[in-house]
């Protein structure tokens, strides 16, 4: 955990840098070299250190007033990302320009005016469009109805209707009236089967006990099912394992259960997430002793935090698996590919939606793009989903 915060820490002071930059080169012409120095100084410092100043008090401790999170914090966030993202392309702007003939843009006359109106082009072009991702497609998230036919399901079975829910990130980004509607939405569509993929609170322990209250309301026919993910840990995993005791939800670890009533049809095998390899296809180190607990007998359900563990499984007879994690890129660039480029496609081989195994189109996964957010609360053609699969007989 040192290395991942010292990441973030040196993350952080990149994107400070660029702020600085951004902010100088906005600054009018007529202001002196070291008047602009030293407003864009102050300007970033203060931009920076109040609002973390603001997040380190009591408040942040329990839940916000939704016009905290709404005037403050996201803007806050928005503002992190758009200047981290306008900087970075102001730079690869600059570089194009230095290596390009030089042919100067009609409305400009000087390098100094060409580099001002690009920061300010760029710096609210992003501003807005992540603005847009944050308040709009951030918002409720869509129900995403798949259907999957089995030849060898048993007909007891057929029909059956499971409801995944995964990243939820309980924190400043997601409240408890948040997760209350989500939890609403759920039950709402009456499923048989709910079941929960992990990261259920971001990193603040504070924020268990409400989220594994409010998740301990869904109810479904056959039980609610849950594994942990890395968040989780990071959070402090016996916290959270305190939290969900309290409540009716089976928490599963390198184990199996079949729900009440259905013991000879549907058996549900949980995997404990690998924790290590934040950002990568994560090696679960013992998959073999996990997919001993499958049962030819019974349809197969497997919930992972990470979808990697389908690299192994995609040639066993685990039938479904449903994971998380990724929370799909949380941008996606349409109309590339056949699902869309994720950003999370930078990291994992599986980013969102359907997979289904070469040797057998049977064994399949689907990978939930989640609830919450991370870094940001920002998704641009990726909104927040909570997933309902029904088993059919092909």
């Amino acid at each position: 955990m040192s290395l991942f915060f010292a990441i973030v820490a040196c993350l952080y002071l990149v994107v400070v840098v660029l702020q600085y930059m951004i902010i100088r080169v906005m600054l009018p012409r007529r202001l002196s070299r070291p008047t602009a120095i030293l407003i864009s100084f102050l300007f970033t410092l203060s931009i920076n250190i109040l609002p973390l100043l603001y997040m380190t008090t009591n408040h942040i401790l329990d839940q916000l007033p939704w016009w905290h999170r709404e005037l403050i914090v996201f803007p806050y966030a928005i503002f992190m990302v758009a200047s981290a993202f306008s900087g970075v392309l102001l730079l690869v702007l600059l570089l194009a320009r230095s290596t390009l003939p030089k042919r100067q843009p009609r409305f400009d006359k000087s390098r100094r005016d060409f580099v001002g109106n690009a920061a300010r082009t760029l710096a609210a072009t992003s501003f807005g469009v992540l603005a847009y991702g944050a308040y709009h497609e951030n918002r409720a998230p869509e129900v995403s109805r798949v259907a999957l036919p089995y030849s060898r399901l048993h007909p007891d079975l057929s029909g059956f209707r499971i409801v995944q829910v995964t990243d939820i990130h309980a924190g400043p980004f997601i409240s408890f009236e948040s997760i209350a509607r989500i939890v609403s939405m759920v039950n709402a569509l009456k499923p048989d089967l709910i079941v929960l993929t992990g990261d259920y609170v971001n990193n603040n322990p504070a924020y268990v006990n409400g989220c594994a209250r409010l998740l301990g309301d869904l109810k479904a026919n056959a039980g609610v099912f849950g594994v942990y993910g890395n968040h989780d840990y990071y959070t402090g995993i016996e916290r959270v394992r305190e939290g969900f005791s309290k409540t009716s939800i089976s928490m599963l670890s390198d184990n199996r259960q079949a729900p009440k009533g259905l013991e000879g049809l549907l058996n549900i095998i949980g995997v404990e997430d690998p924790v290590a390899g934040w950002a990568t296809d994560a090696r679960f180190k013992d998959s073999g002793s996990i997919f001993e607990l499958a049962d030819p007998e019974r349809f197969n359900l497997l919930l992972s935090h990470r979808p990697g563990i389908f690299r192994a499984c995609r040639d066993s007879n685990i039938q479904l698996t449903l994971a998380g994690h990724t929370h799909g890129g949380q941008i996606i660039v349409p109309m590339v590919g056949e699902r869309g480029f994720s950003l999370a496609g930078l990291f994992f081989t599986y980013t969102h939606g359907l997979y289904e195994s070469e040797k057998d189109p049977e064994v399949r996964m689907y990978v939930n793009r989640g609830i919450g957010t991370i870094f940001a609360p920002i998704r641009l053609f990726c909104k927040p989903e909570i997933v309902e699969v029904t088993l059919t007989r092909a």
